[in-house]
């Protein structure tokens, strides 16, 4: 079983198509399981004897807690401590290789979206946000905790925007949060790159449909998905923990700061 925080995301739908296919070639199904506000209830819990075990994606600490209870599990993308074996992705590495994008073009003003999830990879990235902002002089960076509601999160966005004028360079947490805030920057005025250039992470299909196309941080979801299966199979003779390279893709959305 792949328990998900959601499935309106297509991130998660790649992390199952690479588990369903390791899975196929040995026999075995995988059915997907959302988590209901990640608290690790629900029929789930009635259905634990007919599963052979756990592949958690993207879920809190204490979910994890209530999921490894009596099944094998691999996290994935998840506290690497959580389970018997991890399979992560080098989320850190991805925002520092943001920032870093956003500082070599001039930007000075950085805003981090950062997903209102409790998770181990969002934690990962508002950290690792901090330490590169920090290691860049003169760059100041911020944080703005949003939902994963579109009109919420571009409400939120656009008052941010709208209070502090300086900030020119956004780094989203998801594709989906980079959308929203696109449709805060039309609401407010801005043009992206011109005003505002914008990060997103995950490169789903939407990122490179948005006008303009979305620099974002591609997660090898499919890959993951696959090798958290891989380490399943393994059944502990594989590697405890692997972690998985991420790539920056440069597209149209960011550039130099206006004058």
């Amino acid at each position: 079983m792949l328990v998900v925080p959601s499935l309106a995301n297509p991130h998660f739908a790649d992390v199952h198509s690479g588990a369903a296919r390791a899975g196929a070639e040995h026999g075995i199904g995988v059915i997907v399981y959302p988590l209901k506000d990640e608290d690790g209830k629900g029929p789930f819990l009635s259905a634990r004897r007919a599963i052979d075990g756990v592949l958690a994606c993207a879920v809190s600490a204490r979910s994890m807690d209530v999921l490894r209870d009596g099944v094998a599990m691999v996290a994935l993308d998840s506290e690497p401590e959580a389970g018997g074996c991890s399979v992560t992705m080098d989320v850190a590495a991805g925002m520092r290789a943001a920032v870093d994008h956003l500082a070599r073009l001039g930007h000075q003003h950085l805003l981090h979206i950062r997903a209102e999830r409790d998770a181990w990879t969002f934690t990962q990235r508002a950290a690792a946000f901090e330490d590169r902002v920090a290691a860049h002089h003169g760059i100041r960076g911020q944080s703005l905790a949003v939902p994963f509601q579109s009109v919420r999160a571009r409400e939120l966005i656009a008052v941010r925007l709208r209070a502090d004028g300086l900030v020119t360079g956004l780094i989203c947490d998801d594709d989906n949060l980079a959308a929203c805030a696109y449709s805060a920057a039309r609401d407010l005025g801005l043009a992206i790159p011109d005003d505002l250039s914008v990060i997103g992470f995950n490169d789903l299909p939407i990122a490179s449909l948005l006008v303009p196309a979305l620099t974002t941080v591609r997660l090898p979801a499919h890959e993951l998905g696959r090798l958290g299966m891989e380490q399943f199979l393994a059944s502990g003779t594989g590697p405890a923990s692997t972690v998985m390279p991420v790539t920056l893709i440069e597209r149209a959305s960011a550039a130099p700061p206006g004058p």
